[in-house]
């Protein structure tokens, strides 16, 4: 068996980035391995109806979707993932399919999927402000928002006010509960379930003011890097960023394994083919 891969595909809607993983399930089928996503887009079941019917689990296919639109659903959603027990209200929750899955153990060849990543830092903000202030995030900004412009544009330290959050969020109290709620969802993802993991998230252009180390040595060049949290393309081991093109896919390697040669602006049709076995040595199927 491979080792295990951790990819994280980056790109605009229309970049590829789904359609791949789907044609992978598609090509691993006959494998009998399994594809368990999180969908936080809510994207995945019309493509699969569309244009990967055959991956649905009642026509005999591989592919597991549980919708993660608020934050209790991507908990839920770690603890299919985990095995976890889960409360009989909750059960509910998840699809008959999903329900179905529970009961089969994860597998080596079997693939975690995140579609898309990025969705998780935002939904986490918004929760805890919800539990916290008991407001809706955006509501909650724009108060802050109203209060800086009663200040003249000052934050409360007397300072030019560059951003809401600081504002908006105690320092390290607040944004250290949410990393906390955040770390304690994608650890598992990452690390812990014993199988491959992709994940896909939007590009977001580097700030021009930008110092993390990590953060301009890898993506620098590109000028992008992966939204949502931070610390998320340092979690995987291979980073792609797709780009559409008028009549094909492009794909450029940010980041990957030592001894793996690099993508660079290449035409893209099968991630399995040229990247799977052309790269990473997978038995062809």
């Amino acid at each position: 068996m491979p080792i295990r891969e951790r990819i994280l595909s980056m790109g605009i809607t229309g970049s590829g980035k789904s359609y791949q993983w789907l044609k992978l399930a598609d090509i691993l089928l006959p494998t009998k391995a399994r594809f368990r996503c999180l969908d936080t887009d809510n994207d995945i079941p019309y493509m699969l109806e569309t244009q990967f019917p055959q991956l649905l689990p009642r026509n005999g296919g591989n592919v597991y979707v549980h919708a993660a639109i608020d934050w209790p659903d991507y908990k839920l959603g770690v603890a299919w993932l985990q095995r976890k027990p889960i409360n009989k209200d909750y059960l509910e929750l998840l699809t008959p399919d999903v329900r179905k899955d529970l009961s089969i153990p994860i597998k080596d060849q079997d693939w975690v999927v995140v579609d898309m990543a990025d969705n998780a830092w935002d939904t986490v903000q918004r929760y805890f402000t919800s539990e916290v202030f008991g407001e809706d995030l955006g509501d909650y900004f724009l108060q802050m928002r109203k209060l800086i412009q009663q200040r003249g544009g000052k934050d409360r330290h007397g300072k030019v006010a560059t951003s809401v959050a600081p504002e908006a969020f105690d320092g390290w109290k607040d944004w250290s509960v949410m990393n906390k709620l955040y770390y304690d969802w994608i650890h598992p993802i990452v690390y812990q379930i014993p199988c491959h993991v992709y994940a896909t998230t939007r590009p977001e252009r580097i700030d021009k003011a930008e110092k993390n180390a990590e953060i301009l040595s890898l993506f620098g060049g590109l000028g992008v890097r992966p939204a949502g949290q931070k610390k998320l393309g340092g979690q995987m081991h291979t980073i792609f960023l797709m780009i559409p093109g008028e009549e094909k896919w492009f794909i450029t390697t940010a980041k990957d394994r030592a001894g793996r040669p690099y993508f660079k602006k290449t035409p893209l049709v099968s991630l399995y083919m040229q990247y799977l076995v052309a790269k990473a040595n997978w038995p062809m199927i």
